[in-house]
C-alpha cells in the first residue's frame, strides 16, 4: 500500500494499519514529516509555524495522550485590538472595546456583534442550540451577518475571523466560525492545549511506531493510474530519479487542490466534489522575545491586528511555561492568513522587516527585545469549513476503487484534529476491504 503524503492523515492512516501485516509506503514530498504540525526550535522554545494546538476531545488529543506527548492548557484571560495605531488588550470585552480609537456609534455597534456572538457560542458549546438554528450556522456564511454594519466595524470582525478561523467570511459557515472567532472572545479555557515540545512531537511519535522502511522523503507523487486487476502505477519522482510502483491500496494523504493533479482520470463526481473546497494559503512569523520588566506581555492571548500585515498575534501559553517564566522570554505567533501564501517570504529580509515592523507599531515596547524570528508560508493551509464543502462531504470521503482519500479536507472539522480523525477513517475503510480477501483465503 502507498500513502501519498507524511503530513498528520498520511501518518494516521498508516499507524491505524501497523498491525494489519501490509507493507505500507510513505512518499514525501518535502524533507520531513508533519505538514504543517512543523515544529521549529527557537531562542529556547519549541515554536509551531503551522498548526497551533491540540484541540480538546479530537482524535489530536487522543493520540497525545495516547503517544505520552506533554501539553498544557490554553488558558486566556485578555483579548486584544490593534486598530487604528492603538492596542488595546483587556479582561473583559467591554473594556477592549472601550478603549478603541473608534466612534461611540461603532464602539457601540461592534459590542453587540460581539455579545450576539457570545451568546451563539455560550449555547453551541452547552449542546443547547436547536437542531434548526445548528443547520442554519452550518449552512449560513459569517458574511451574511456583516451585511449593515458599519466599514469600521466589518474591518475588526473581518481581521478577527481571518486571524482566528484562516479564512474570508465570504467561504466560512457560521458554525465553524464558532469555534475558531468567539472561542478568543469568550476567553474560553477548555477546548486548546499546547504541546510543550510542539505539534510536530506528534507525527514523529507516530512515526516512531511503524517500521523503518515505511517513510521515503523527498519523493514526489507524480501519476496514479489504475491497472487492471485492481492494481494501481504509481510514478514517483525523488533523490534515485523517477520511478514506479504498483500498489492495490492508494491512499492520497495530500491537499485537495493537488489531487487532481496526480490523478488525471477522476470520475466527474470526484471532482467536482474537490472543486468545492477552499485551501488558502498561510504565512506565519513566530517571534521569541526578552520580556524582563514587561510582565503585562505575558498575559497577551489574542490580539486583532486591524491594517497590519498580519491578522493576529497569539501567545500560545498566556502565563507562560515553568521554563519561559523562569528565562522571562515571550513566544509569540503572527498569522497571516489574509497574506495568503507568499513565496519566497521565509528568506526574504525585506518582508519579514516589514512584518517586524507592524508587531513594533502593535507592541512597541519589544524593539530591541526580539531573541529569535522564524518565517513560514504554506501554500495550503487547511481546508475551510464552508457550507459547500460541508454539502460537498459523503462525495470527498467516498473511495475511487482502491483509491482512498484522507485530508482534513474530507473531515467534518479541519486542521490535523481532522487530518488525524481522516487518518483513522480511511484505515477503517481499508481493514472492511481486507475482510472478504482474508475470507476467501
Amino acid at each position: 500500500m502507498i500513502i501519498a503524503g507524511g503530513g498528520a492523515a498520511g501518518l494516521s492512516t498508516a499507524y491505524h494499519l501497523r498491525d494489519t501485516g501490509l507493507d505500507v509506503l510513505i512518499l514525501e514530498s518535502s524533507d520531513d514529516i508533519g505538514g504543517r504540525a512543523h515544529t521549529v526550535p527557537l531562542a529556547g522554545t519549541a515554536a509551531n509555524s503551522g498548526a497551533m494546538f491540540v484541540y480538546k476531545d479530537t482524535k489530536t488529543e487522543e493520540l497525545a495522550n495516547e503517544l505520552g506527548i506533554d501539553a498544557v492548557p490554553f488558558l486566556p484571560e485578555t483579548y486584544g485590538i490593534h486598530v487604528n495605531g492603538k492596542t488595546v488588550v483587556a479582561k473583559t470585552n467591554e473594556d477592549v472595546v472601550a478603549g478603541l480609537n473608534i466612534s461611540e456609534s461603532e464602539k457601540t455597534e461592534l459590542l453587540k456583534f460581539i455579545d450576539t456572538s457570545l451568546t451563539e457560542y455560550q449555547d453551541y458549546v452547552a449542546d443547547a442550540t436547536p437542531v434548526g438554528e445548528l443547520g442554519k450556522l452550518s449552512e449560513e456564511t459569517v458574511a451574511e451577518r456583516l451585511i449593515g454594519l458599519q466599514p469600521a466595524v466589518q474591518e475588526i470582525i473581518t481581521t478577527a475571523i481571518r486571524g482566528g478561523a484562516v479564512g474570508d467570511p465570504a467561504n466560512l459557515s457560521a458554525k465553524y466560525a464558532l469555534r475558531y472567532f468567539a472561542s478568543y472572545l469568550a476567553r474560553e479555557k477548555n477546548n486548546r492545549l499546547f504541546a510543550l515540545a510542539g505539534m510536530q512531537a506528534i507525527p514523529r511519535a507516530l512515526l516512531k511506531h511503524l517500521p523503518n522502511h515505511t517513510l521515503r522523503c523527498n519523493t514526489q507523487v507524480t501519476n496514479v493510474v489504475p491497472l487492471e486487476e485492481q492494481l494501481y502505477e504509481v510514478t514517483m519522482t525523488g533523490e534515485e530519479g523517477p520511478q514506479k510502483l504498483t500498489a492495490k491500496h492508494v491512499v492520497l494523504a495530500v491537499p485537495a487542490p493537488v489531487v487532481p493533479d496526480i490523478v488525471k482520470s477522476l470520475p466527474d463526481w470526484k471532482t467536482a466534489a474537490l472543486k468545492k473546497v477552499a485551501s488558502p494559503g498561510s504565512t506565519t512569523l513566530n517571534i521569541v522575545a526578552d520580556i524582563e520588566g514587561l510582565p503585562k506581555l505575558r498575559d497577551w492571548a489574542f490580539i486583532v491586528t486591524v491594517g497590519m500585515a498580519f491578522d493576529a498575534i497569539i501567545n500560545p501559553v498566556p502565563g507562560g511555561t515553568e521554563e519561559t517564566r523562569k528565562a522571562n522570554i515571550l513566544q509569540l505567533t503572527c498569522y497571516g492568513n489574509s497574506a495568503g501564501y507568499l513565496p519566497g517570504f521565509a528568506n526574504n529580509e525585506e518582508h519579514i522587516t516589514d512584518w517586524m515592523e507592524d508587531v513594533y507599531k502593535v507592541a512597541p515596547e519589544l524593539r530591541g527585545r526580539v531573541l529569535g524570528v522564524h518565517a513560514q508560508t504554506w501554500q495550503h493551509c487547511f481546508a475551510l469549513l464552508s457550507p459547500e464543502r460541508a454539502s460537498a462531504l459523503p462525495e470527498l470521503q467516498h473511495p475511487v476503487g482502491w483509491l482512498h482519500f484522507a485530508g482534513d479536507y474530507t473531515s467534518e472539522t479541519a486542521g490535523t484534529h481532522g487530518a488525524y480523525s481522516e487518518g483513522e477513517r480511511v484505515a477503517a475503510q481499508i481493514r472492511a476491504a481486507m475482510k472478504p480477501a482474508r475470507q476467501q483465503a
